[in-house]
């Protein structure tokens, strides 16, 4: 299987991946409940460094932890206005949060008595619950449903002798999924989103493909009527389905609030705590749709981000303005954003989130909450799954063998690729770069035959597998520990200086700065050209001969501004001034497409999707890094991959 690619069609990769995603995915994976197998992977190899350490020990030291635990089901829970009366309401919370802890500590020891007990609480409730009832009858399935739904998913994929699993199948679909999936718009929205946290659960557990598709429906509906953004218009969206038809009914549903502005939610003037939960509740469906392959942190990513920072500002201190809530709110905010935070901060690289970073980082390690549970534990700085893309390796001394490169330790090293996957001596170029790296393809021993290059999980060793055809490999060859097996910001750019040599681009995760070196052979590099700072490590500029004169030209957007900007190069990594083409662009995981010459001129052409509109847009190259006029091609695009 040939792997090694051109850099234009790998950019033509992002363009693929760039496609709306359906409501939908082709197959469920399991384990895929808020929670992954890569995901607990990775706590595992971590549970002896910070702050995984804490948060573990907090765990273990939890009622909810002992293997003593006892359940106390009930066949009819009865839970009135804030669970009063409380017939079984706090007894089944509990017990799923339970079920949910030992299922954790199961997976993260391999020790069989966890998973005993976790299964001893589960059967013992589908044993006998017949319903739910009481004016928090809803809200309280979804409390109960989403933890029951996570512990019953870890159970039954990592661990065999469940044999009652059925039967709790059973019961989450005809106890818990018919209410979860009927909604609740007219509620405060913490609630239907708990609940739909509930359901794309349950729906993921059963395979249940038509309740997935409608628990995410309910979502993209619910998300705007809860989190407001200036771009929605004067007003906040009402929540499909529900009775809020005028202006004064919005207002009231508000409670009362009638100046909007970017992160302001629907239960900001009733209190913080609430207006977490439905902050978390809104990461936690994002997340496992997010394991099941539907991006929804794509229609998420900017509104949680200004809501966790507005909420966590005023949590933290902040001058509450006499507009917002008569002036006073209610500051009880908890540990509600690691999911959401990891996301946005860890995985897509905001980092103009100051307020929840601080709030996050004070607030650990996360304990639990109704429907929250070790959060710190599960999902700091955790980074499985990031959208990533595969790149062609370069040959940066033209020996006509792949060379390979990372910047895991903080360090950019080179490897030159000496054939039979031996590599010479690293080479290193400075220090200070963004502590990511990917999985690389490439014909590193000259054979015709692409081999593979990834960082493995548990000991962070670099390993290269020689490929021999018909997807046969040598065994791996390993380059010492130290290395980050996830995304990278590092570039091959291609003979950006037309001297015959491969060069390689950068984002330093400190100044960032955009650098470019020029390959001389023999893994030897020129000084490194610097051009402008302010750009995100996430971001991956692009490379192609733009203006035709046969010399390849960059582009990439800027952090500060947000502004599309682009080089042409000169030659020994020499480039014009930027052209810049306007603000509104995401410089994160980038978009950014280099086309080729679509209209057949001579000149290569620019595609890109918009930040905030999600429109894709071309560029027509016209010469000298002139583009024509913006055509925009579709609406509905996601601004990273």
């Amino acid at each position: 299987m040939r792997l090694a690619r051109p850099l234009a069609a790998a950019m033509l990769v992002v363009a693929a991946v760039s496609v709306p995603q359906p409501a939908k995915a082709a197959v469920f994976k399991h384990p895929g409940v808020l929670v992954s197998r890569a995901q607990l992977d990775f706590v595992k190899a971590n549970l002896g460094n910070e702050p995984w350490k804490s948060a573990w020990t907090a765990l273990q030291r939890s009622s909810y932890a002992s293997l003593s635990y006892t359940a106390k089901p009930r066949a009819v829970v009865e839970c009135g206005p804030r669970s009063d009366p409380d017939h079984g309401c706090s007894d089944e919370r509990k017990d799923a949060m339970a079920a949910y802890t030992h299922a954790l500590q199961w997976y993260l020891t391999k020790d069989s008595r966890y998973a005993t007990k976790a299964i001893q609480i589960m059967d013992a409730w589908s044993a006998v619950i017949t319903k739910h009832t009481g004016d928090n009858a809803p809200l309280q399935t979804g409390w109960a449903g989403a933890n029951f739904s996570r512990a019953a998913e870890l159970i039954k994929h990592t661990y065999t002798g469940w044999s009652q699993a059925g039967r709790f199948a059973g019961k989450l679909r005809t106890v818990y999924l018919p209410t979860l999936i009927a909604g609740r718009p007219n509620n405060n929205g913490n609630w239907e989103l708990i609940m739909t946290d509930a359901a794309i659960g349950i729906a993921v557990h059963l395979d249940d493909r038509a309740s997935f598709d409608r628990a995410v429906a309910t979502w993209r509906g619910r998300l705007p009527a809860y989190i407001y953004l200036a771009t929605d218009g004067a007003l906040p969206k009402a929540p499909p389905g529900s009775t809020y038809n005028t202006k004064a009914e919005i207002i009231d549903y508000w409670h009362g609030q009638t100046k909007f502005v970017d992160g302001l939610t629907q239960e900001t003037c009733r209190d913080f705590w609430h207006t977490g939960w439905g902050l978390a509740a809104i990461s936690h469906v994002a997340e496992t749709a997010r394991h099941q392959g539907v991006d929804l942190y794509a229609k998420a990513k900017h509104r949680l981000r200004f809501a966790m920072d507005f909420h966590a500002r005023l949590q933290l201190g902040g001058t509450v303005p006499s507009w917002l809530c008569g002036g006073k709110v209610t500051r009880d905010l908890g540990a509600h954003f690691e999911v959401g935070y990891n996301a946005l901060h860890h995985r897509l690289g905001y980092d103009d989130v100051p307020y929840a970073t601080r709030w996050v980082e004070q607030s650990r390690p996360a304990g639990v909450s109704h429907f929250l549970g070790w959060e710190t534990l599960t999902h700091a700085q955790n980074p499985d799954g990031a959208w990533t893309s595969g790149s062609a390796t370069p040959d940066f001394n033209s020996d006509g063998v792949g060379d390979i490169f990372s910047a895991a330790t903080g360090t950019l090293t080179v490897w030159n690729g000496e054939g039979g996957n031996r590599f010479g001596p690293a080479t290193t170029i400075g220090g200070g770069w963004a502590v990511f790296s990917r999985p690389i393809a490439g014909d590193f021993n000259g054979d015709g035959i692409s081999d593979l290059l990834a960082v493995k999980k548990d000991t962070n060793t670099l390993h290269v597998w020689n490929g021999e055809g018909a997807n046969e490999f040598t065994s791996a060859i390993e380059l010492g520990p130290g290395w980050e097996p996830y995304a990278s910001t590092l570039m091959s750019l291609g003979d950006v200086n037309e001297d015959g040599h491969t060069d390689i681009g950068a984002v330093h995760a400190e100044t960032g700065t955009l650098t470019v070196w020029n390959g001389e052979g023999g893994n030897r590099f020129g000084p490194a050209t610097t051009i402008g700072g302010g750009w995100a490590v996430f971001s991956r500029p692009i490379a192609g001969d733009f203006n035709g004169d046969g010399i390849g030209d960059l582009a990439a957007v800027n952090k500060a501004g947000n502004e599309l900007h682009v080089w042409n190069g000169r030659g020994s990594n020499n480039f014009t001034p930027a052209i810049k083409l306007g603000p509104g662009w995401e410089p994160y995981a980038s978009t950014l497409m280099s086309l080729g010459d679509v209209n057949k001129d001579g000149h290569t052409d620019i595609g890109a999707v918009h930040a905030e509109t999600g429109m894709l847009y071309l560029w027509n190259g016209k010469g000298g890094n002139k583009f024509g006029p913006a055509t925009a091609i579709s609406s509905g695009w996601t601004s990273y991959f």
